[in-house]
């Protein structure tokens, strides 16, 4: 059971960068040899596979606990690296607390969650009651919030890619509304049937990035919303609103066919 905890923190963590690494790329492609690569950049791709990959062998029961270990340590000393030089140092220099980066904060939280689950001891013998029907109501749920999740998505990729210009809306994120369309779609065909964290992780990780994204951009709307406010349109305003939709379903319908997994026991302990 640990396995199947720490797995599906790893490929959580993975799925949240994926975003991040996605727009390193995109304006990669976009500005050719004028784009100034960075250790950052490259750490992250490093840091995103190795999440994805073990967080995948650590779910099939195939992974090494010294190298998951050493991978969400190193994941855990990033973002806590960046949190100090982006959220904490500027705030004791000037005293005053900046746009709060709420994605990283959780994912620095989340790690050193996945580090301790590394360890959890094992749990006595179980007697699984039969669930069937209990299963059904959450998967039936679930499927329910992703085909939301997946006509929403749907919605913010055609208005993205059929508007002329934004302020802060750019192609990448409509790359990024078909990309969670596609786990929304798999969380659709096979929740019905066999949800499992292949599929939740990934559409938990990339709607949790949705929702950090609008809250995001909420704190930025808000701090120099007089000055932006006039050059944004109603299309844009709705891709913001769009993204905190999209995140909200996402979750929920991760965590209703996580829920629709488990099974009710009647724990014996030794």
């Amino acid at each position: 059971m640990k396995k199947q905890v720490s797995g599906f923190i790893m490929l959580f963590l993975g799925a949240t960068m994926l975003p991040n690494l996605g727009s390193f790329l995109y304006t990669w492609a976009q500005d050719g040899s004028e784009f100034k690569q960075s250790w950052i950049l490259w750490l992250t791709i490093i840091l995103t596979v190795l999440l994805v990959v073990f967080g995948v062998l650590r779910l099939v029961g195939k992974s090494i606990l010294i190298v998951d270990l050493v991978i969400l340590l190193g994941f855990a000393v990033f973002q806590g690296w960046m949190l100090w030089q982006n959220q904490l140092a500027p705030w004791i220099d000037s005293g005053k607390l900046d746009v709060l980066d709420y994605s990283r904060i959780v994912t620095f939280i989340v790690a050193l969650a996945g580090i301790a689950s590394l360890f959890a001891k094992k749990q006595g013998a179980a007697v699984v009651a039969n669930t069937e029907d209990w299963q059904k109501k959450w998967r039936w749920a679930g499927v329910f919030f992703a085909l939301l999740g997946l006509g929403t998505a749907i919605t913010l990729a055609v208005i993205v890619l059929s508007g002329k210009e934004f302020f802060l809306t750019t192609t990448f994120d409509a790359y990024l509304g078909i990309g969670i369309a596609f786990f929304f779609l798999l969380a659709v065909i096979f929740g019905f049937k066999r949800p499992n964290a292949f599929i939740t992780a990934p559409l938990l990780g990339l709607s949790f990035n949705f929702l950090t994204e609008y809250l995001w951009l909420d704190q930025i709307l808000r701090k120099i919303g007089t000055q932006i406010g006039s050059q944004l349109g109603q299309d844009e305003t709705t891709i913001v609103a769009l993204k905190l939709i999209i995140g909200t379903l996402g979750i929920f319908a991760s965590l209703f066919l996580i829920i629709a997994t488990q099974k009710k026991e009647i724990r014996v302990l030794k």
